[in-house]
């Protein structure tokens, strides 16, 4: 007997060997992050939608796991594994039906190298990627809101998931890249009835260019578009869609010093679902642009503590009544001016970045960061937010009504219109951040924020917003 489990086992290991061959290389990779939450006065002292003062007091934990295997043939693979979940809230579920304890995948994804001929790769799948500084392109979505997952409906501006299904082309002509991007954002039908041209689509080129000078220029150009057909049958049969060609510079003028610029531009059609709109359709015209500039101190007294200086001018254009410009009883226009956030992911983790979407504003930010002793980092960080067109605000005793409105969006999902006023200064944000290398696998820090609304707001939305994240992450 013991004979015929032997050859049993054997026949086995032969039968199975040539599945396994093909697998050259299997890397297991993840992190665990705890992150305890406190946030305060989130709504600014507007009690009329939130009943009360907006505070949030609770742990959570997100855990990743990623496997990652290497192929013959100069094909890999990687499967990612994703939890976000509250502490002591085992059973509950979002709007969606997400439970805390889901398990979502994350990342499914299959790289073939040097496919038909050598420069080009070509990527199948769920999928992370990033262009430039993340201004407007970045799979993770708009940073501020997420659809499902065990933080939506709790703190979804603090999600890990970051990634589209998508087929991503990238030709390396070296010093030319050009990547060559189809996702899938939402597929609304899949049945075989209703409508089927309901989805939303974003399609890019983005060409980028490493100039090979003593100030390591780059350039890169690219062209996007992100069609939603959902809107057709409910406005109209024009589908909501923004064309956005841009260019981004970033070069080393002098030494330590790295300064990138970026330029876009936004055309394409508008659709307006609110029910009091009278015209469905009108033309986009939005322009958005960003400079980032980051210095190393030469300063020889403080060389030992590295200190970083970074600043940033954000503008991004916007429209002074959405609502009116596509009604009868309008000022006429027939141009949508607001720039649309397409997918950035920025700024994540700031109370603006939470309360206000990318788009009708200036923003400026400074930051300095330096390590006071071995393995911390310190940072003091400052923002300024002006409105670059005037909104629709809501009275003194009610709520502004209609899509005309000035909207703020809570970490939970919820939204609101505040009461604002004609002033352009929406307020200011300090943050304070310390980080401790605990090992090279562990990081242990803080970061604490206060947001002061400015005269933007009216007086019963005065009251600052303030923000304490204390988190431990272990990577593996």
């Amino acid at each position: 007997m013991r004979k015929m489990i032997l050859l049993a086992l054997f026949a086995v290991a032969l039968i199975a060997a040539p599945a396994f061959a093909s697998v050259q290389n299997v890397k297991i990779s993840g992190d665990i992050g705890s992150t305890w939450v406190v946030r305060d006065q989130f709504d600014l002292g507007q009690r009329t939608t939130s009943g009360g003062s907006y505070y949030q007091n609770f742990l959570l934990t997100q855990t990743r796991l990623r496997v990652d295997a290497d192929l013959t043939d100069n094909v890999s693979t990687t499967v990612g594994l994703l939890n976000e979940r509250t502490w002591g809230s085992e059973d509950l579920s979002d709007t969606s039906g997400n439970n805390n304890n889901d398990i979502d995948l994350n990342l499914a994804y299959v790289t073939l190298r040097e496919m038909l001929y050598s420069p080009l790769t070509v990527t199948i799948g769920r999928q992370a990627f990033a262009y430039g500084n993340s201004f407007v392109i970045d799979s993770a979505g708009a940073n501020n809101v997420v659809a499902s997952g065990g933080l939506n409906g709790a703190a979804e501006d603090l999600t890990a998931r970051t990634a589209l299904d998508a087929i991503r082309m990238v030709l390396d002509y070296k010093p030319l890249t050009i990547d060559l991007v189809a996702a899938k954002v939402t597929d609304n039908n899949n049945r075989g009835n209703g409508a089927q041209d309901d989805d939303v689509d974003l399609f890019g080129v983005n060409a980028n260019y490493q100039l090979g000078d003593s100030r390591n220029t780059v350039v890169e150009s690219y062209f996007w578009s992100k069609l939603d057909q959902s809107v057709k049958n409910t406005a109209g049969d024009k589908a909501d869609a923004v064309y956005m060609p841009g260019v981004r510079v970033a070069t080393n003028p002098i030494k330590d010093l790295n300064v990138s610029a970026e330029l876009a531009w936004q055309f394409g059609n508008k659709t307006n679902t609110d029910s009091a709109a009278t015209i469905a359709n009108v033309k986009r015209n939005a322009i958005a642009a960003q400079v980032i500039s980051n210095y190393a101190l030469p300063l020889e007294v403080t060389k030992k503590w590295n200190p970083m200086l970074m600043g940033a001018y954000t503008f991004v254009s916007g429209d002074s009544n959405a609502l009116e410009a596509q009604t009868a009883g309008g000022n006429g226009e027939d141009t949508y001016t607001a720039w649309d956030p397409m997918f950035e992911n920025q700024a994540a983790g700031k109370i603006y970045n939470t309360l206000f979407d990318l788009t009708n504003g200036h923003i400026i930010t400074s930051k300095l960061s330096l390590n006071p002793m071995e393995d911390v980092t310190a940072s003091v960080q400052w923002d300024g937010m002006w409105v670059n067109k005037e909104v629709n605000g809501g009275s003194l005793t009610g709520d502004c009504q209609g899509s005309g409105c000035f909207t703020m969006r809570f970490p939970d999902g919820r939204t609101s219109t505040p009461h604002v006023t004609t002033d352009t200064s929406v307020g200011q944000e300090i943050g304070l951040g310390l980080t401790y290398d605990y090992t090279e696998d562990v990081k242990i820090g803080g970061n604490v924020g206060w947001f002061f609304p400015g005269d933007f707001f009216h007086g019963d939305n005065q009251d600052a917003a303030s923000q304490y994240l204390v988190n431990a992450n272990v990577s593996f």
